[in-house]
């Protein structure tokens, strides 16, 4: 069976949840991944690439609901699938996308604070007397 597999390792930016019918819910996430390297000169140069990740098994979109927010690291793996579409001129455009189905993994490496904990976090604490 000939297979095209992806993983990618990086930083969720945006989370959108669409639910359709009665029950079905559809993820996308965009997930940032970085090239570093140095120049010959000693200058640090950094290439960030956005991913386009299509979630359709219910149960990472529920992990992904409770989990997974802006600024979350994680590595998924899943498959890579070939698709075409033609655009507003007629042009036949050929995109590869990036899916989770339900033998995808999905595995969250770090989670973002939520934002009312960065705001308490920031916040002296009082001392008891």
């Amino acid at each position: 069976m000939d297979k095209a597999n992806f993983e990618i390792v990086g930083n969720v930016g945006k989370v959108e949840i669409k639910t359709f019918g009665k029950t079905g819910k559809l993820a996308t996430l965009s997930v940032a991944t970085s090239e570093r390297w140095k120049t010959e000169d000693g200058a640090s140069r950094e290439k960030t690439y956005w991913h386009r990740v299509t979630v359709f098994a219910p149960a990472l979109i529920a992990r992904i609901e409770a989990m997974v927010q802006k600024g979350s690291r994680v590595r998924l793996l899943g498959r890579i699938r070939p698709g075409s579409y033609d655009d507003d001129k007629g042009r036949t455009r050929y995109v590869i996308e990036f899916v989770l189905g339900p033998f995808a993994e999905l595995e969250i490496l770090a989670r973002a604070k939520p934002k009312a904990e960065t705001a308490d976090a920031e916040l002296p604490m009082e001392v008891a007397a």
